[in-house]
């Protein structure tokens, strides 16, 4: 289970990332498409002009709740008197504009890339001192069928003190989001540094979402907007960014609290992948754009939230149960659950009250907060993980090292025979090695010479037959080397390098004692233990016929 659980995530992954390749694609060829185009801001007190527009007959019009006719509206404005040039800058939301100076079309939104909807835009119409008393129309018409236009921010005066005064407002906004992606970027570089050998990036996964949450609000402060020559450009960020933040939440949330195990998160994960290849196919083909597939892609969010603040309250639960120990982790993450789920519902009101400019003007300081705390508890938890495998490792290491030479021990030879017929290696090579005198060695020049006399065998048989293979001390005086790769080719080679080396120690002053190693080879397919112990003994014999020569040599 675990096993498959680790293929159906490392599936996901791949997935994910092969799609935000794509999608980082289709937004360069937007660049390329639309290279040049700047959309013109110009640059000129100011009044908020919202409750001075009227309809045809006269009556008040309110752009929070405009009177449509298919998504259609017009609503008049009478210009006061000026002495400078003034401009009428206001935002326009998933909507198109005509200003009319009387009969004359003296400004309209421009076409989109993708034909469907300009996003959040700031529109600026310079006029002039003598259009005083002319009468200004505003033609609206919603980019989607069904919708009111969603115009805002009305404001007539000086545009660069306009642009100024709203850039200061949100300053702190910006900065919020800036501090997330900052954030992002911390956690994703930490993490693999810290899990580079183990390649378990639980954290990583919540320095991506960062990212992306963060990129997405610092968009909604519509600030951007003002610098960015191509507003479309923004719009397909934002709507992209809004639809691809679940996964790496999820997969965060997986590493958490392991939730793949369930079948009904796996089906989660499965759909919302389908849904994301959709967001490929069905713009490509001009059925929709992204903004269209957003409502799904908002329920994928939706039952995702409801999901992760339901897991992490019953994981932690613990919390409220009197005379149970409270961990820091714990603590953090209810303490970062309760400042987003705050924030949320303080948002959701905000919005359906009386709308906003900026929807996620309270949701990014509870963002903030709930990453901050789920990142300085993960970080606990991920420290506990570290320390506890580096544990694991220094007890694997004195487990299945032999402390002589530092080579393989008989424990790690025999588990990883088992792992060679589990793997089914084609061609295992088994060279089995024996070091002759040692016993005579340890009696006539003690045992120090005798560790060394193994020490020197061992060296000779790493730096030989340990290149092609791994080399292991699986007894006083016996060594044997696995080599998984090409055995039959190699083990000439490796053969001749292992004469050259003996030979050389033979003729070195530095020992007191002949050095002498026999080996056999024999070379196998490991589809059966069976198999493989029978070549262990055929390799055995070879090397006690090569004994039996040796001894005769010498």
């Amino acid at each position: 289970m675990k096993e498959s659980l680790a293929v159906f995530r490392k599936r996901i992954v791949w997935c994910c990332a092969s799609i935000v390749i794509i999608l980082a694609l289709i937004v360069m060829q937007m660049f390329w498409t639309r290279r040049g185009y700047r959309t013109n801001y110009g640059l000129q007190s100011y009044t908020n002009i919202e409750n001075d527009w009227t309809y045809e007959d006269g009556s008040p019009a309110d752009f929070s709740s405009l009177e449509h006719d298919d998504g259609e509206v017009a609503v008049y404005y009478l210009i006061p008197e000026m002495e400078e040039t003034t401009t009428l800058l206001y935002r326009t939301h998933n909507s198109y504009t005509k200003i009319f100076l009387e009969d004359e079309l003296i400004y309209e939104t421009d076409n989109t890339y993708s034909g469907k909807s300009p996003g959040s835009r700031w529109n600026i119409v310079t006029l002039q001192p003598e259009h005083a008393g002319l009468t200004l129309q505003m033609q609206m018409t919603a980019a989607y069928n069904g919708d009111a236009p969603d115009i805002d921010n009305v404001f007539w005066g000086d545009s660069s003190t306009i642009i100024l005064s709203l850039m200061q407002q949100k300053l702190w906004g910006a900065l919020s989001c800036f501090a997330i992606c900052l954030l992002g970027i911390v956690m994703i570089v930490l993490d693999l540094a810290l899990n580079y050998r183990r390649k378990n990036y639980g954290i990583c996964y919540l320095g991506i979402f960062s990212l992306c949450i963060g990129g997405w609000s610092l968009i909604e402060t519509n600030v951007l907007q003002f610098l960015v020559g191509d507003t479309q450009i923004l719009q397909s960020i934002d709507n992209l960014l809004l639809i691809f933040m679940v996964m790496p939440l999820l997969l965060f949330t997986d590493w958490l609290y392991d939730i793949l195990k369930y079948k009904a998160v796996r089906v989660f994960c499965v759909l919302h992948i389908i849904y994301l290849v959709s967001c490929i196919i069905l713009p490509l083909a001009g059925v929709t754009d992204w903004h269209g597939l957003l409502p799904v892609g908002r329920v994928f969010i939706g039952i995702f939230a409801v999901g992760f603040i339901a897991m992490s309250v019953w994981s932690n639960r613990f919390l409220f149960v009197r005379g149970k120990t409270r961990s820091a982790e714990a603590v953090l993450q209810l303490s970062g659950i309760v400042a987003l789920g705050g924030s949320a519902v303080i948002s959701l009101l905000r919005f359906f009250t009386n709308g906003t400019m900026d929807r996620a003007l309270t949701l990014r300081f509870g963002l903030l907060i709930f990453i901050l705390c789920f990142a300085a508890g993960s970080l606990f938890q991920s420290y506990k993980l570290i320390a506890q495998g580096l544990e694991y490792d220094t007890v694997q290491k004195i487990a299945y090292s032999d402390a002589l030479t530092q080579l393989g021990n008989r424990a790690a030879y025999l588990k990883r025979l088992e792992e060679c017929v589990k793997e089914h290696v084609q061609s295992l090579g088994i060279v089995y090695l024996d070091v002759n005198n040692l016993k005579k060695v340890n009696d006539v020049h003690g045992h120090e010479q005798g560790d060394i006399l193994i020490q020197t065998a061992s060296k000779v048989i790493e730096d030989s037959f340990g290149t092609f293979g791994k080399a292991y001390r699986i007894g006083g005086d016996e060594f044997c080397v696995l080599i998984e790769t090409n055995a039959a080719e190699v083990y000439e080679q490796a053969a001749n390098i292992f004469r050259e080396k003996i030979e050389s120690v033979n003729q070195s002053d530095n020992y007191i004692f002949t050095l002498q190693i026999a080996h056999g080879f024999t070379c196998c397919e490991a589809d059966s233990m069976k198999t493989v112990e029978d070549a262990v003994k055929t390799a055995d014999e070879k090397m006690y016929y090569n004994k039996v020569e040796l001894k005769k040599q010498s």
